[in-house]
């Protein structure tokens, strides 16, 4: 099989490599520390169980080596029910060509961007990060991990000029720009002494200058389209114990972006239905929401937008029926943004608890 070469770097401004010398020093500061050695051996253990472990289950995978692998991936801790997204997964896409095309990301003969836009078209409820992610851990010396952090490390470092970090779902193309984007950061952190630099390692670069920037700024350095707004509620309701879905047929003639759904005590089962407005017709999301609210087991019914469309979505909905206005509800996006970040948060540090064995 042949090797394709790494990406080659690309050239930094002046202004862009005296920017990032600060943050450098810090991340060499971080790398004589014992949470750098617990990094390194994680990424070890991950490169280790990907590449080789994996890889030989993948001819005969069964659904419990997909929840192992997709339990191992970063981007899938804000998901609780692990067992029920991979199941959604397989219900969405079908477990052969999920097989089939899992084999593709591990097919290093392809270039990386051919790869990434191949998985990303064919299969869904697996996004950006995910499919980054696991193409990181399985050439990490050609690719990296386009998620959150790296994007709002991007802004922070100003190095938006190359790939915009208010993208949240890029093309192939654009992942290869921001992998050799990467190479350039990776010569840099190289010339702190540390060996074996990969793009992994930049991804923990990264990481510490994302969680570094002020807290204020957290909820603003991104500006979330549609598809990132409609995955945060998606997460959200899972974090919270719902069961979750996007793009769900609800009722006749009413498709909805989010939907969770619970047992709850005498009320048998109920549905909140989620419509993410970022332009385009309100009649048509208010006539789409009275559809969704005919399904028996709807509770509620939320539209979700920036203040303005909220404010012209309420003014439409004044003389409609009692009945549907009292069920309708509105969220701000910044909002659901401030809520998404609050829950990874705090998953995070009780993960860092340890009550589930990692595994290894």
């Amino acid at each position: 099989m042949k090797t394709l070469n790494k990406p080659a770097p690309l050239e930094l401004s002046k202004t862009q490599l005296e920017a990032l010398q600060h943050p450098l020093a810090d991340f060499k500061k971080y790398t004589h520390s014992p949470g750098f050695r617990a990094d390194l051996e994680t990424r070890r253990s991950q490169v280790q169980y990907f590449q080789h472990e994996f890889a030989r289950k993948l001819p005969d995978l069964t659904e419990s080596d997909l929840l192992d692998m997709y339990s191992r991936l970063w981007a899938s801790r804000m998901f609780t029910n692990k067992l029920y997204r991979v199941q959604q997964i397989i219900a969405a896409n079908g477990f052969d060509k999920v097989k089939n095309s899992l084999t593709g990301l591990w097919d290093t003969s392809q270039p990386v961007g051919q790869r990434y836009d191949v998985f990303s078209k064919n299969i869904s409820h697996l996004g950006p990060a995910a499919v980054t992610e696991v193409l990181t851990y399985v050439q990490p010396s050609h690719c990296g991990i386009w998620n959150k952090q790296a994007r709002a490390a991007l802004e922070a470092l100003g190095l938006d000029n190359f790939v915009s970090p208010t993208k949240y779902r890029i093309t192939g193309a654009e992942y290869e720009l921001f992998n050799r984007l990467l190479a350039s950061l990776a010569v840099e952190i190289e010339k702190l002494g540390l060996k074996d630099v990969d793009l992994l390692m930049v991804d923990f670069f990264l990481y510490n200058v994302a969680q570094a920037a002020p807290a204020e700024e957290e909820t603003t350095v991104i500006k979330a389209g549609h598809h990132e707004v409609q995955d945060m509620i998606e997460a959200i309701g899972s974090m919270l114990g719902f069961d979750t879905d996007t793009e769900v047929l609800i009722a006749h003639g009413a498709k909805v972006d989010v939907v969770w759904r619970a047992r709850i005590g005498n009320l048998g089962a109920v549905t909140y239905v989620f419509e993410v407005q970022m332009g385009g017709s309100i009649d048509g999301l208010i006539l789409n929401l009275q559809k969704a609210k005919s399904s028996p087991t709807v509770q509620k019914v939320i539209a979700v937008s920036d203040d303005d469309q909220l404010q012209k979505i309420e003014h439409e909905t004044e003389g409609l029926q009692a009945e549907f206005r009292n069920s309708l509800a509105f969220w701000k996006i910044s909002d659901v943004q401030q809520v998404s970040q609050s829950l990874q948060g705090a998953m995070e540090i009780i993960n860092r608890l340890g009550l589930v064995p990692a595994k290894t």
